[in-house]
C-alpha cells in the first residue's frame, strides 16, 4: 500500500492550517492564478502553441501521448496525472487520478491538499509494476543531456519535477511527462499537464537549470523519474513496433 514520508504528513497538516487561518477561498485564488498561462513571462526560447503541437507530431515518444492525454484534475495534482499520462502512452487504461491510489483515501487527498514529492511519486509509479523506476537527481549538465536522448526511445518513460518560474516565468514546483528531444534544435517536449499550458518546447539548459532547483517540502532538487525496462510487459502495446 503506497504511503507517504513524514515530510508529506507534516506538510498535509500545514496546509490544512493555512486553510484554516487564512481562508479557503483566498488560498484557492492564489494557488489558481500559478496554474495559469502568462504567454508574456515565458523565457526566449520557449516555443507552446500550434508551433509545438505540430512539431511534436514527428516525436514517436509523443505521439504515444498525444492520443490519449489527459490533463491534471486538481490544482496539485500534476504528479498523479504524469504518471496517468505515462500509463495510458503505455496502453493501460486508467480511468481517473484517485484510481492510482486504489483505496488509500488519505493519499489522495494529501495531494490534492498540496502535491506531492519527486520521492512519493516514484514510489507511486513502482507500485504500478510497469517497469524499473529510477530517481535522478544532482545530475551534471551532460549526464541530464544524455537522458534527454534516452526519451526518444520508445522503451523509456521520463517524468520530470521543475520549478516552473526560469520557463514559465511562475513560481510554483511542477510535474510533467517529457515527450521527446530534438538534438538538433536542442528542444525538449514538455507535455504539460496543466489545463491551459498545452505542449511546450524547451531549451534543455533551461529545463536543466529549473530541474535543479531546491524543492522547499524536503530541501533536496528536483529530478527526473526514469521508468525502463518496458519491454515485454503484459498487457500493453508492442514498444517495438
Amino acid at each position: 500500500m503506497y504511503s507517504f514520508s513524514k515530510p508529506i504528513r507534516v506538510r498535509w497538516i500545514v496546509a490544512v492550517m493555512v486553510l484554516t487561518l487564512t481562508g479557503i477561498g483566498g488560498a484557492w485564488q492564489f494557488a489558481r492564478s500559478l496554474s495559469q498561462p502568462h504567454p508574456e513571462r515565458y523565457a526566449p526560447g520557449v516555443l507552446y502553441g500550434g508551433i509545438a503541437q505540430q512539431q511534436l507530431l514527428s516525436r514517436p515518444v509523443a505521439r504515444e501521448y498525444l492520443s490519449t492525454f489527459h490533463t491534471q484534475e486538481t490544482l496539485s495534482s500534476c504528479g498523479p496525472s504524469s504518471v496517468l499520462n505515462v500509463l495510458n502512452s503505455l496502453g493501460i487504461p486508467i480511468a481517473n487520478e484517485n484510481a492510482l491510489f486504489d483505496s488509500n483515501a488519505w493519499g489522495w487527498l494529501s495531494v490534492r491538499l498540496q502535491g506531492i514529492t519527486l520521492d512519493d511519486l516514484a514510489s507511486l509509479v513502482a507500485e504500478r509494476h510497469i517497469g524499473e523506476v529510477t530517481v535522478l537527481r544532482d545530475l551534471s549538465y551532460e549526464a541530464f543531456l544524455d537522458h534527454l536522448k534516452r526519451s526518444n526511445n520508445l522503451d523509456n518513460r521520463y517524468i520530470v519535477n521543475f520549478d516552473r518560474k526560469p520557463i514559465f516565468g511562475v513560481p510554483v514546483g511542477h510535474f510533467s511527462p517529457i515527450g521527446g528531444y530534438d538534438e538538433n534544435s536542442d528542444l525538449v517536449a514538455i507535455l504539460d499537464v496543466t489545463p491551459g499550458y498545452g505542449p511546450s518546447l524547451v531549451p534543455s539548459k533551461l529545463l536543466y537549470d529549473a530541474v535543479q532547483t531546491t524543492d522547499s517540502a524536503t530541501g533536496r532538487s528536483r529530478g527526473l523519474i526514469h521508468i525502463s525496462n518496458l519491454t515485454g510487459m503484459a498487457g500493453r502495446k508492442d514498444v517495438r513496433r
